[in-house]
This record gives structure tokens, sequence and C-alpha cells, in this order.
């Protein structure tokens, strides 16, 4: 493995810039491709979690300004508090917040902690995702082509984060994420080796339809309120588009789990006293009362706390994707006791 010994990364790094070198002054035959194996891991992934915090940094303003219904695209960033334009200096990613000591540079008003959380689990998904799509690959793929692939799943992963943040706050899941997010799956699952274009199409579709049909409108017919919101079905249909019918599937159920067992624990904290608020209140002006639907009673008792399901099926789409087998076997094995 490069970067084995001290002098690992030198070695492995002479050798790619060797080859650029050749590459450049003709050396190299006409179709020859860069390799994976050509570049030093350390390399791929140090700029892997580079590469994942500024786009961290995108994420943090498409989950402030699409609840909102503000463009992500203009104005450029503001000071949330004062409206006065940052800096370039002061927005880079992680480091930026450090200096800043959680505070505004323009008017002092603390910034919230969610900012350097999304941009270093961003940076780190990002390295996951090129240690398991680029490192991991067969020494003869070709650099590109492994770098799409982990470019396609690092979008499917960036919604998967804009989606659990805002869904955490607002209870709600934004369409701009969902609906482009399952055309990308749906697009570029005939370039990736899982789980092919036949069982993107059905885990897209199935999803969508599992949690529709079952649990916002038989749910809905039953009760007379829903169980589920239709953000969550167009989540799955996103999962479903990258990680297959197995996939979405194992979202569902490893995320109702979670999330029961989630739920459990916040009732539990409650009767030993403990007062929890509606977890998915938002921050906009209105309160609790703007976040309910009409007609639904408070979400303070045993059977009508609201609690946002799309963190625990992107909890679970995270787990198929980077343990596949070992993550259900496990689970199989929980469930059965051992």
């Amino acid at each position: 493995m490069p970067g084995s010994s001290a002098s690992g990364p030198p070695r492995a790094f002479r050798r790619f810039a060797a080859k650029l070198a050749g590459a450049r002054r003709g050396r190299y035959p006409a179709g020859v491709e860069l390799l994976v194996s050509d570049v030093p891991a350390w390399i791929l992934l140090g700029a892997a979690f580079v590469f994942g915090a500024i786009w961290g940094s995108f994420f943090n303003v498409a989950i402030y300004r699409w609840p909102r219904d503000m463009s992500v695209v203009r104005p450029p960033s503001t000071c949330p508090s004062c409206q006065t334009p940052i800096p370039i200096r002061h927005n880079v990613p992680i480091l930026g917040y450090l200096f800043l000591r959680g505070r505004t540079a323009c008017c002092g008003a603390p910034l919230s902690a969610r900012y350097p959380i999304v941009e270093a689990l961003s940076g780190v998904l990002c390295l996951a995702l090129v240690q398991r799509f680029v490192v991991n690959a067969v020494d003869e793929t070709p650099l590109w082509r492994a770098s799409m692939v982990s470019l396609a799943y690092f979008c499917f992963v960036g919604g998967l984060i804009i989606a659990t943040f805002v869904d955490l706050e607002f209870m709600e899941i934004p369409d701009e994420v969902s609906l482009p997010g399952a055309a990308l799956g749906l697009a570029t699952a005939v370039f990736r080796e899982q789980p092919g274009a036949e069982a993107a199409a059905l885990g897209a579709g199935g999803g969508f339809l599992v949690i529709q049909l079952l649990f916002v409108w038989s749910y809905e017919h039953l009760t007379g309120r829903r169980g589920m919101g239709e953000g969550d079905s167009k989540l799955l249909m996103m999962i479903g588009a990258f990680l297959g019918w197995q996939g979405a599937l194992f979202a569902v159920f490893a995320g109702a789990a979670q999330g029961l067992i989630t739920f459990a624990m916040t009732r539990l904290t409650a009767l030993f006293g403990v007062r929890v608020e509606h977890v998915g209140q938002p921050a906009a002006d209105g309160g609790e009362d703007a976040a309910l639907d009409e007609g639904e009673p408070p979400p303070d008792y045993w059977g009508h706390m609201k609690l946002p399901f799309g963190p625990f099926l992107a909890l679970g789409a995270l787990e198929y994707l980077f343990f596949g087998d070992v993550a259900v076997d496990a689970w199989f094995r929980l469930v059965q006791g051992g």
C-alpha cells in the first residue's frame, strides 16, 4: 500500500510525476490511459477530502436556502444575522469556522456548529468513496472511469446529507434533492457495476411506491393522518436509483429499526422527567404550530411525537453503500438474536 513506509509517498509520487511528464513529452503511445494504480493513494485520498469539504460548503448553502425558497446561486454568501457579504477568506471549509471561533466576523453573531460538521462529514464521506471505488479498484481500471463512478456516488451522498439536515430542522425533504438525484442514479446506472440498470429502475419505482402506497396514502386512509411524508417516498426513490431494490429495502428496514430505537430512547428520556421538544421543530418564525399539519394533535405524547424519517433512510443507505452484504448479515444476526 502506498505510504506504508517513510519512503513510500515520495517514491510513489516520483513514479506518478514521471509518468505524467512522460505523457506530456509524448513518450507514451496515443490512447494510453492513466490507471488507478499509477496515482499514489495518499494523493487521491487527500484530494478527495479537500474536494468533499469544499462541496460541503455548498451543501450548507442548500440546507439553509432551499427550505426558505431561496436561490443557491444568488446572492453570494452573506451573514445570516446582518446580511453582510462574507469574504472568501472566511469561507474556507472547516478552518474558517475555527479561525472565527464560531462567530461571524461582521457582527459577532454565533454560527451554527452545523457548518463545520457538514463540511467535515462531506470530506470524510468523499474520502471513503474514493477509497472504495478508486483506491480499491482493480489496478488496470482507468482513473477517469473510477473517478466518474465516485463522483456519481458523491452526488448521491451529498443529496443524503442535505436531506438529512433539512429534515431534522424543517420536517421536509426538498424535491431539489430527490428528483434530480433519482434521475442521476438512473442515468448513471449503466456505467456503474452495481446494482445494474434493471435493479436501479426497480429500486427507484418500487421504493417510491412502497412508501407512497403503504405509509402515505393507505395509512392516511385508515387513521386520518399520514405516517410519512411524500418527501420520504421521493428520497427512497433516489436511494433505489443508486442502490437498487435491495439497497432501498435495506434502507427502509434498517432506517425503521434505528428510528424506532431513537424514538424509544427519546420517550424513555421524557418518562424520567426530561422534557423533549418536537424533534422536527423548524427554526423559522411560527414555532411549533408552524410545523404541524392542520388538525393534527401536538406531538408531545406517546405515539404522536413527530420524528423525521429521512435521516434514518439516509443512514441505512450509507450503511448499505459502504458495507453491503456485511451490513445485511449484521442486521439479520441482530434480528435473530446473535
